[in-house]
C-alpha cells in the first residue's frame, strides 16, 4: 500500500509553489518598470516633456537595467543568502517606483528611473538561476518561460494599461505610482517566508548551483548561437521598447484617442503576450527554435506597422493580438537557446549577455535616439524602427544553428552532445 506514496508528489510542491511566487515577482518587475509608458501622455502634458526626453527616461531604466543584470547576477552567485538578496532588490526598487509619484521635475524622474533599474535588473537572472535549480528536468524549460514571457504579458502587458491608466484617471498618476509600493512589500514579505536557499535536485543542475566563476566568456563569446542571440535580443529589444514607449503616444498624440482607449489597445497586444508567451516556446519544442523564430520573427514586424495603418480600434486590438505572438521570439533568444547552445556551467554567463547588451542596446540607446528622431520627424517613425528592429531580429535567425534537444534527438542521437559547437 505504501509502495507508491514515496513517489506520489502533492501539486503543491515546494517547486509549484516557488515558480507562482516567482511569476507574481516577476510579473511585478514588468509592471513597475512598464507603467510609466502608460502613464507618459499624463506625464507630458504635466511635466512638459518632448519625444526625446520621454525616450531618456525609458532608456535610463534601461541602461542600469543593463548593467545591473549581468553584474548583480554575479553577485548572487556570491551572497550568503539568495532569499535575503531578492527581497532587498523587491522592497528598494518598490520604493523607489512609489517615489516616483513625488516628482516635479524631469531630472528627479530620471534619477528614480536609474535606481529602479539598478535593483530591478538582477530579479531576472536571480529567480531564474533559482528556478534551473530547484526545477525537475522535464519541467525546467516551461518553468523559466512560464514566470518570464507569460508574467511579463500579464502583468505589464495586460494589468499595466487596465489598472494604472484607469487610477490615473480616476485620482491622477502620481497616484498610480504611489499604488505600486503595497504588491511589492507583499511579494517580499512572502518570498521570505515562502522562498528556501536554493537546493540543486537534480545531478545536472549541479552545473547551475556551481557556475563557472573562472570566466568561460571566451568560450561563450565564440559560440555561434550566443553572437546571433545577443543580435537577436538587441534588434527584439529595439521593437519592443519602441513600440512600448512611442504606441501610447501614437495613439494619443497622433490619432487623439482617449487614454482609456489606448490602454485597451495595449492591453489586448499584453494578453497576447501572455498567451503566445508560453505557446510560441512549445512550439519551438517540436518544430525547432530556428524556423520559430524566423516564423513569428516575421509576424512581430507586422505590430508597430498596425499602429499606423490600422484606424479601426477593433482591427486593431485584434490585429496586435495576432502580431504578439512575435514576443515569444524574445524569450528564445534572451534565455532558451543562448542557455542549451552552451555547458551548463557558463549557462548563467551566456543567457547574462544578451540581456545585459540587449538592454544597452535596444533599451537605453535605442529610445534616447529613437525619441530624437520622433521630435524630428514624427511620432510614426518609432514605430517604423520598431518594424525595423523585428526585421533584424528575424533576419539573424536565419544563421542560428538549431539547439532544440527534441529536433537533434531526431536528427541523430549523437547530436545533441555536440550543441555548444561553434
Amino acid at each position: 500500500m505504501s509502495t507508491t506514496s514515496p513517489t506520489k508528489k502533492s501539486f503543491w510542491s515546494y517547486e509549484n509553489k516557488l515558480v507562482t511566487v516567482f511569476f507574481f515577482a516577476v510579473g511585478l518587475v514588468f509592471f513597475d518598470r512598464l507603467i510609466i509608458n502608460f502613464l507618459m501622455p499624463f506625464i507630458q502634458a504635466d511635466l512638459g516633456l518632448n519625444n526625446a526626453q520621454v525616450g531618456q527616461l525609458a532608456g535610463a531604466a534601461a541602461l542600469t537595467w543593463s548593467i545591473a543584470s549581468i553584474v548583480g547576477g554575479r553577485i548572487s552567485d556570491k551572497v550568503p543568502s539568495k532569499r535575503l538578496y531578492l527581497v532587498l532588490l523587491m522592497v528598494v526598487f518598490s520604493a523607489a517606483s512609489f517615489l516616483q509619484g513625488f516628482v516635479v521635475t524631469f531630472v528627479h524622474l530620471i534619477i528614480l528611473r536609474l535606481l529602479m533599474g539598478m535593483f530591478e535588473g538582477p530579479t531576472i537572472p536571480v529567480t531564474q538561476s533559482v528556478l534551473a535549480m530547484e526545477s525537475s528536468p522535464h519541467r525546467r524549460g516551461f518553468n523559466l518561460g512560464f514566470t518570464m514571457n507569460t508574467a511579463n504579458g500579464l502583468f505589464g502587458g495586460v494589468l499595466a494599461p487596465i489598472v494604472i491608466v484607469a487610477l490615473a484617471n480616476i485620482f491622477d498618476w502620481r497616484t498610480a505610482f504611489f499604488f505600486t509600493i503595497l504588491p511589492g512589500l507583499i511579494m517580499a514579505f512572502v518570498i521570505w517566508k515562502m522562498m528556501r536557499e536554493p537546493q540543486a535536485v537534480t545531478p545536472e543542475a549541479l552545473d547551475y548551483a556551481n557556475p563557472d566563476h573562472k570566466g568561460g566568456v571566451r568560450e561563450v563569446l565564440g559560440n555561434r548561437n550566443v553572437l546571433l542571440s545577443i543580435i537577436m535580443f538587441s534588434g527584439f529589444m529595439v521593437y519592443l521598447i519602441s513600440l512600448q514607449v512611442f504606441g501610447p503616444l501614437y495613439l494619443t498624440n497622433v490619432r487623439g484617442w482617449t487614454a482609456s482607449s489606448m490602454s485597451l489597445i495595449l492591453a489586448a497586444f499584453g494578453v497576447g503576450t501572455a498567451i503566445w508567451g508560453f505557446v510560441v516556446p512549445l512550439i519551438s519544442d517540436r518544430i525547432g527554435r530556428k524556423p520559430t523564430a524566423i516564423l513569428f520573427g516575421l509576424l512581430s514586424t507586422l505590430a508597430p506597422l498596425s499602429f499606423v495603418f490600422i484606424e479601426n480600434p477593433g482591427l486593431l486590438g485584434a490585429a496586435v493580438f495576432v502580431f504578439a505572438a512575435g514576443m515569444g521570439v524574445g524569450g528564445l533568444a534572451m534565455s532558451v537557446i543562448p542557455a542549451e547552445s552552451v555547458r551548463p556551467a557558463v549557462a548563467g554567463l551566456a543567457v547574462g549577455l544578451p540581456v545585459g547588451i540587449g538592454e544597452f542596446v535596444g533599451g537605453f540607446l535605442n529610445p534616447v535616439i529613437t525619441g530624437a528622431i520622433a521630435d524630428q520627424y514624427g511620432l510614426a517613425s518609432a514605430l517604423f524602427i520598431s518594424s525595423g528592429g523585428a526585421l533584424v531580429a528575424t533576419f539573424f535567425a536565419l544563421f542560428l544553428r538549431e539547439s532544440a534537444p527534441k529536433i537533434l534527438d531526431r536528427k541523430s542521437p549523437l547530436a545533441a552532445e555536440n550543441i555548444p559547437a561553434v
